[in-house]
């Protein structure tokens, strides 16, 4: 099989070993064979050349066995192979479900509805559910956060689906996720990586977890929406021993200055007496 083109039919340069090509036309199989006959040198040439893609060039990048990776990348980069029957011929290679949620995720041809019956029937776990809905827009849906919630998920994969999807930052939502009595410490996460739950509401749901006085100073140092004179009231009245309250004053500016503004207060009241 021949196919002749010129170094003007190529749309970039696949790498810097290219840079030889031929002056005129050459037989561009012929150069894929002398440079190793890799699978990604052809899955490249067909996406980046018109005249590569054809019913024989995709029988010759078949008959070499690409991997996975190869038919997905592909797939996503080559209109051309964008087809039910290269869909079928993935399918066939046994992909994972971690590939499959790639593909969806980052080709508009394969955000199908049978895609989607494809993927739950590899029985993806339940933090690689979140991660499509996380990442791809197609999957933010009611059917599928459904589908996310009848797989039982840890109050950790729900808090890490709701600070990274804004589809998922709903009252709904984070009523779900308090449903399954997540720990102080998850709370704290939550409220210290998600805007959405940096509420006065959310800040007394965190209480009512009855935290450590560790976990409060964590959330106090490390979250600038907890850096207020209520949590720090709250954090006192939990009687932290001196080495956590030494930690907080050094690792949190709010504190060092509700601290300093403490002395100068007691300063003036001994001046004055």
């Amino acid at each position: 099989m021949k196919l002749m083109i010129k170094k003007s039919d190529l749309l970039d340069t696949p790498c810097s070993e290219y840079d030889n090509l031929p002056n005129g036309k050459f037989d561009a199989i012929k150069e894929i064979k002398n440079r190793g006959n890799h699978v990604d040198h052809v899955n490249w040439l067909m996406a980046n050349c018109k005249l590569a893609q054809t019913a024989k060039m995709l029988a010759y990048f078949k008959s070499l066995k690409p991997s996975v990776e190869d038919v997905s990348w592909l797939i996503t980069n080559c209109k051309f192979t964008q087809t039910i029957k290269m869909l079928k011929y993935y399918k066939s290679l046994n992909p994972s479900v971690n590939n499959v949620c790639w593909l969806i995720t980052d080709c508009k041809f394969t955000q199908t509805a049978d895609m989607l019956v494809y993927y739950r029937s590899l029985y993806p776990l339940t933090k690689d559910i979140g991660s499509l809905i996380r990442n791809c827009k197609f999957a933010q849906t009611t059917r599928m956060l459904l589908y996310f919630k009848s797989c039982e998920p840890l109050a950790e994969d729900v808090s890490w689906l709701i600070a990274g999807c804004k589809f998922t930052q709903t009252t709904k939502m984070l009523k779900y996720y308090k449903s399954l009595s997540p720990s102080a410490e998850g709370v704290s996460w939550l409220i210290k990586n998600c805007k959405f739950t940096q509420t006065a509401k959310m800040l007394e749901y965190f209480k009512s977890c009855r935290p450590s006085a560790c976990n409060v100073s964590l959330l106090i140092a490390n979250c600038k929406f907890a850096q207020t004179a209520n949590m720090l009231a709250y954090y006192k009245s939990l009687k932290p021993p001196k080495k956590d309250v030494s930690w907080l004053i050094n690792n949190c500016k709010f504190a060092t200055r509700i601290r300093r503004r403490h002395n100068e207060t007691n300063d003036k009241k001994e001046r004055s007496t």
